[in-house]
C-alpha cells in the first residue's frame, strides 16, 4: 500500500539569498528541503503576502521559486511550504500475528483437534491420481503460518510438501492447488493436513489488515518504532534532521526520533580513497542494514549492499565530505553529524563531525558537541554555529527505534486490534437495533493500553 507523508517547512531568508542582482526582477531561490510541493507555497516579503501564479508575484517549478517583481537584498522573506515523503507499506506484520490475535479473541480452532472426545489426527484431504490438481480442506479461513501439508500412503508414514514448489493454498476458501511437481510427487498417495482456522466468518486477510493498521497506531501512540535487531541486516528506519542552530552555551542537541541506533564496527583492512567496497569486523556485517549511510573519520559514505562482512556499492565523499584513505581498525558509525558555520542568507557549507573527538551520540537521542569544536572550528559571530534560530545549519542522519520487540508491544498491538474489532461488532449491533455490550469491560482494556503507552512513549524534544 502506497503512502505519502507531508511535512511543513519554513525558511527565513533575505533577498541576498536570491540569484540575480540587487533590485531586479525574476530573481530565483531554490528551496532547501527535498521534495517540496509546488502547490501551497506561501511567501511573505516585509510583512506583505505575495500571490502565486504567472502574471502575479511569483511562480514555482520543482524546487525553484521565481520572484517576478523587483526584490532588494535587504528584503526580509519568509517561505512556508510542505515537503513529501512517499513509500510503500509492507504486508509483513511486525509486532503480532493473526494466530495470536485469533487466540486472544477465542476464534481459533485447530486441526488436529484436542477437544474432549476427539482423537487427535491430521485431516485426510484426498488421494492423488497423477492428474487431479485441486483439493479442498474441510475448513476455510485458514490462518497464516499455521498450516503444513503432507503426503504418504498412510498417516503414519508421511513427508512434508513444500508450499509454492508443490502447492499453493487459498486461505480464504481452503483450496489447495498442486503444481506439476506436486502432482508428480503425490502420485497415488494421500494428502494430509494440519492447520488452524477462524471459526467465525472472517478471513486471515482481514485480520492482517486490522493488525497493520494497529501496528501503525502503536508507533504513533509511543512516537517510535520497533525492529527485530537479531535479524540479519535489520531494516531499521532512517531519519534526517535538519535543525536550526542554538545559543552559545547550549551544546546538547536532541534527535527528533528516539531511541537512536548507532550500528558500529571497525575496518577489517586498509582502504584507499577510491575503493568501492570495504570490510567490517568479521561477523558484524549482519548488524548493518542492507543499504544506508556510514561515516569513517570525517568522510561520509553510502553503500547499496552487504555481502557477509563486506559493504558494497560505495559512493565516496558524499555531500561536502572528501574521500580519503582509512586504516584498519578505524571506527565505522551509522550516525552522521554535520554542522555549518555559514551565516543567514547563504547556502550552508557542511563540515562533518568526527566521532569521539568532535561529538558523541547517546541512545536517548542526545548529541554532545565538544567544546573545542565549538570554540575553534564553527564558532561564528560569538554564537554556536550560526545565528540562533537560523534553519538548516545542523544536519543529523541516523537510524532509530528499539532494536527489539518487547512482549508489551505485541500485547499493545493485540489490544488495539481487539478494540478495533470490538468497535466494528458494536457498530453492527447498533445498526441492527441491539445493545449487548458492557462499557465497563471496555475500560479495562483502555487502562491496560494507556499503561503500556506510558511505559514506552518517547516525548518530542527540541533544541532550545
Amino acid at each position: 500500500m502506497a503512502y505519502t507523508n507531508y511535512t511543513p517547512r519554513t525558511e527565513n531568508i533575505t533577498g541576498a539569498s536570491l540569484t540575480g542582482s540587487d533590485g531586479t526582477a525574476n530573481r530565483t531561490y531554490t528551496m532547501s528541503y527535498s521534495n517540496p510541493l509546488a502547490a501551497g507555497v506561501d511567501i511573505i516579503i516585509n510583512g506583505v503576502t505575495l500571490h502565486q501564479g504567472a502574471g502575479k508575484d511569483y511562480t514555482v517549478s520543482s524546487s525553484v521559486i521565481t520572484f517576478l517583481n523587483i526584490v532588494d537584498n535587504t528584503d526580509v522573506i519568509t517561505i512556508h511550504y510542505f515537503t513529501t515523503t512517499t513509500g510503500t507499506t509492507s504486508t509483513t506484520l511486525k509486532y503480532a500475528t493473526t494466530l495470536q490475535l485469533a487466540a486472544v479473541l477465542g476464534i481459533k480452532s485447530d486441526i488436529p483437534s484436542w477437544d474432549v472426545g476427539n482423537s487427535p489426527s491430521n485431516e485426510e484431504v484426498g488421494t492423488g491420481d497423477n492428474s487431479t490438481t485441486v483439493f479442498y480442506l474441510d475448513h476455510r479461513n485458514i490462518l497464516s503460518d499455521s498450516y503444513t501439508l503432507y503426503y504418504g500412503a498412510t498417516a503414519a508414514t508421511t513427508t512434508t510438501l513444500t508450499e509454492t514448489t508443490h502447492y499453493t493454498l487459498d486461505k480464504a476458501t481452503g483450496k489447495i492447488t498442486l503444481t506439476g511437481a506436486g502432482v508428480t510427487l503425490l502420485d497415488t498417495n494421500k494428502i494430509y493436513a494440519e492447520y488452524s482456522y477462524l471459526n467465525l466468518d472472517i478471513t486471515d486477510a482481514y485480520l492482517i489488515d486490522v493488525l497493520q493498521r494497529c501496528e501503525a497506531e502503536v508507533d504513533n501512540a509511543v512516537n517510535t518504532t520497533f525492529t527485530d535487531g537479531t535479524a540479519d541486516n535489520p531494516s531499521y528506519p532512517t531519519a534526517t534532521d535538519v535543525q536550526p542552530s542554538k545559543g552559545r552555551y547550549d551544546r546538547t542537541y536532541f534527535t527528533r526520533k528516539r531511541p537512536l541506533i548507532d550500528v558500529t564496527s571497525k575496518l577489517a583492512s586498509d582502504i584507499t580513497d577510491s575503493d568501492l567496497t570495504l570490510d567490517v569486523t568479521t561477523g558484524e556485517g549482519v548488524n548493518f542494514p542492507s543499504a544506508g549511510t556510514i561515516v569513517i573519520g570525517s568522510e561520509i559514505i553510502t553503500y547499496t549492499g552487504v555481502s557477509t562482512d563486506t559493504l558494497t556499492g560505495l559512493t565516496r565523499g558524499v555531500d561536502d565530505s572528501t574521500a580519503a584513505a582509512h586504516s584498519e581498525e578505524d571506527e565505522i558509525h551509522t550516525t552522521v553529524l554535520e554542522v555549518s558555520g555559514t551565516d543567514e542568507g547563504t547556502t550552508p557549507s557542511w563540515t562533518t563531525m568526527q566521532w569521539k573527538s568532535d561529538f558523541y551520540a547517546e541512545e536517548n537521542g542526545k548529541i554532545y558537541i565538544s567544546d573545542n569544536i565549538i570554540l575553534n572550528q564553527v564558532y561564528v559571530n560569538n554564537v554556536l554555529l550560526a545565528t540562533s534560530g537560523v534553519s538548516n545549519r545542523t544536519r543529523i542522519r541516523y537510524l532509530y527505534g528499539w532494536s527489539s520487540i518487547p512482549k508489551d508491544i505485541t500485547r499493545l498491538t493485540l489490544l488495539f486490534a481487539k478494540r478495533a474489532l470490538r468497535n466494528d461488532t458494536i457498530g453492527a449491533s447498533l445498526v441492527k437495533g441491539r445493545n449487548e455490550f458492557n462499557p465497563e469491560t471496555l475500560a479495562v482494556d483502555d487502562r491496560e493500553i494507556q499503561s503500556i503507552i506510558d511505559a514506552y512513549i518517547e516525548f518530542p524534544m527540541g533544541n532550545t
